[in-house]
C-alpha cells in the first residue's frame, strides 16, 4: 500500500512514519509517556490512511504444540482452550499451522504465539482507535523475517538482525519455519557487532538445550548488517565445526526488496517496515475489535469503486440511446453488441481493482448495523469528563497524576442510569497537597471529594488509599516521613441517567 502510516513499537518508544507514493513524507518518535502519547494523538488528526503496527519487544512467546487436525468450531474451541491455558492474560494471541503430520493421524504442527504484556502495546492501540485510524493489523519482526530467509537452502538457520531502539533480534527457523525469537536488549556501549559476538554462542547452547537442533547439524547463521559492521564481525567470530556464517549486507538487501535507504549503521528496522507494507502475513495479533475501522475503510471503498462503475456504465449506455437514434436497425444492433462488450469489459476491470475482502454480504450487513447502533450509543467524552472537572476545581488539594477511560460492558448498572449504553470506567491516579501528617483531615477530605462525585452520578470505589489504614498497615512507620501521604486510585463508573 503505497499511502500508509508505519508505526515500529519497541518497549518504550513508537517510531512513526507516513509514506505518500511509497515514499517518507515524515518521521516522529514518541517516547512511553503521557505527554509523548497526547502528542501521538495530535499527530493522527491529520491521518487519513491505514496504519501497520510492529512490534519489536522482549515479551514475545511462542510455543509449538502438535494437537488434532479439526475444522469449524471445533478446531476453534481447540484453539480458545489452547489459548487460555497458555496465554489468558492478553488479547494478542494467534495460532499459526506449520504443517501437517505424515503419517498416522495427519496431526496439525502449530506455532501459538503471543505479547505477553499488553500494557505496552494497548495504550498505542487504543489512540489510535480514538482516532478512528484504519489499523490493517498488529504484527511483529520474527512473524515477517521469513522472506529474509527463503532463498536459504539451510533446514536449521538463525537469523540475526539488529534494530537501535530495541535491540538484538536472533530468530530460528526450521525448515524455512519459524520456531523461536529471541530479542536481546541494547547494552550501554555495546554496539551491533559486540552483541552478535557475545550472544552467539549463548543462543546456539539455548537451541541445543531445546533439543531445536539435531545433534551433529551444523547451525547456520544468516547475519544482516552494515557492510563495515559485517567486515569486522567476520575477523571477530571464532571459527567452529557447529556453525555456518552468511553475512547479508543491509544495503544489498535494500536493493533486492526494491526499497530505497540510505543505511548508515546495522539499524533493519527499514526494511522489516517496507516488507510489512509489502507482503502482510495471513496471522496476525490483532482482532476484529483492533481493526474494525480498516474493515469499513474497505467497505467504503468498495462502495466508491461500484458506484462509479454504475456512474460509467450509465453514461455509457445514456451515449448509446443517442447513437442509435441515427443508425439503421442492423448497425445498431451491430453497435449494441459492441457496446455491450464493452461495458462488460470495463465492469471486470474495475471489479478485479476492487481490494480483496473475504466478507460476505451478511457480514458488511452487520457491521453496518452494528457501527450505526454504536454512532447511536456513543457519548462524547466531554458528557462525562466535564462533571468531573467541576467537582476538580472546588477540591483545590486534589492533583490530578493521571487520568485515563476506557467503554466496558461488564459493569452493573447502577440505578436510575440507562442500560442501553456501555458504562464510561475512568482510572483516577493523584495524590493530595499541603495534609503534612494530619492523616485523619486528608482523609475526611478525600472522602468529601468521593461524595462529591457520587453526586454528579459517578459510581467511587477506591483502588489505592494515600495511606495504609487495614489492620496490616502500621501508621508509626509512616510518621515523619518526607511524605507521608502517598497517591491514590479512584475508578469511576459513568452511565448517561435513565
Amino acid at each position: 500500500m503505497r499511502n500508509c502510516l508505519l508505526l515500529l513499537l519497541s518497549t518504550n518508544h513508537l517510531h512513526v512514519q507516513h509514506m505518500v507514493a511509497g515514499e517518507i513524507t515524515a518521521q516522529r518518535e514518541f517516547a512511553d509517556t503521557t505527554n509523548d502519547r497526547a502528542d501521538f494523538s495530535d499527530f493522527l488528526t491529520n491521518i487519513d490512511c491505514p496504519a501497520y503496527l510492529l512490534t519489536d519487544l522482549i515479551e514475545e512467546d511462542f510455543r509449538l504444540e502438535t494437537i488434532p487436525h479439526l475444522s469449524g468450531k471445533s478446531h476453534r474451541a481447540l484453539l480458545q482452550r489452547k489459548f487460555d491455558q497458555f496465554y489468558r492474560g492478553t488479547p494478542f494471541q494467534q495460532a499459526t499451522l506449520l504443517q501437517r503430520q505424515k503419517s498416522g493421524r495427519r496431526d496439525s504442527e502449530m506455532l501459538f504465539s503471543a505479547l505477553t504484556n499488553p500494557g505496552l502495546v494497548t495504550p498505542w492501540v487504543d489512540i489510535l482507535l480514538a482516532q478512528k485510524i484504519p489499523l490493517v493489523g498488529i504484527y511483529s519482526v520474527p512473524q515477517i523475517s521469513a522472506p529474509l530467509v527463503q532463498d536459504h537452502p539451510s533446514n536449521h538457520l538463525l537469523l540475526i538482525t539488529w534494530n537501535k531502539f530495541s535491540g538484538l533480534r536472533q530468530t530460528y527457523f526450521s525448515s524455512h519455519r519459524l520456531q523461536i525469537s529471541r530479542l536481546t536488549p541494547i547494552s550501554k556501549g555495546l554496539h551491533f557487532q559486540d552483541t552478535v559476538a557475545e550472544e552467539l554462542g549463548r543462543t546456539y547452547q539455548y537451541l541445543k538445550s531445546l533439543s531445536m537442533l539435531p545433534a551433529g547439524r551444523i547451525l547456520d547463521v544468516r547475519i544482516v548488517g552494515h557492510n563495515r559492521d559485517l567486515i569486522e564481525l567476520q575477523a571477530r567470530l571464532p571459527k567452529s565445526a557447529d556453525m555456518r556464517y552468511d553475512f547479508v549486507d543491509l544495503s544489498v538487501l535494500a536493493r533486492q526488496l526494491h526499497i530505497a535507504t540510505q543505511d548508515q549503521d546495522s539499524d533493519a528496522s527499514q526494511i522489516f517496515l517496507r516488507q510489512l507494507s509489502a507482503h502482510q502475513p495471513k496471522s496476525q495479533y490483532g482482532n476484529a475489535e483492533h481493526t474494525r475501522y480498516f474493515s469499513l475503510w474497505q467497505l467504503r471503498r468498495g462502495l466508491l469503486w461500484t458506484s462509479s462503475a454504475l456512474v460509467i456504465a450509465s453514461l455509457l449506455w445514456a451515449l448509446q440511446a443517442t447513437f442509435l437514434q441515427d443508425r439503421p436497425d442492423h448497425l445498431a444492433v451491430d453497435a449494441l453488441k459492441r457496446q455491450t462488450l464493452g461495458i462488460q469489459s470495463e465492469t471486470r476491470h474495475i471489479l478485479q481493482s476492487l481490494p480483496k475482502a473475504n466478507v460476505s454480504a451478511t457480514d458488511i450487513k452487520a457491521v453496518v448495523t452494528t457501527l450505526h447502533t454504536l454512532q447511536q450509543r456513543s457519548v462524547p467524552p466531554q458528557q462525562f469528563l466535564v462533571p468531573l472537572s467541576h467537582v476538580m476545581d472546588k477540591y483545590a488539594n486534589i492533583q490530578l497524576d493521571e487520568l485515563a477511560w476506557q467503554t466496558s460492558t461488564t459493569e452493573p448498572v447502577a440505578a436510575n442510569t440507562s442500560a442501553e449504553f456501555s458504562a464510561q470506567v475512568i482510572t483516577f491516579k493523584g495524590h493530595l497537597d499541603d495534609f503534612s501528617n494530619n492523616y485523619r483531615l486528608a482523609l475526611d477530605y478525600l472522602d468529601h471529594f468521593q461524595h462529591a462525585l457520587e453526586e454528579q452520578g459517578y459510581q467511587v470505589s477506591v483502588s489505592t488509599r494515600p495511606l495504609d489504614v487495614s489492620p496490616q498497615g502500621n501508621l508509626s512507620d509512616q510518621h515523619g516521613a518526607d511524605n507521608p501521604l502517598r497517591g491514590f486510585v479512584l475508578k469511576l463508573v459513568w452511565r448517561p441517567a435513565s
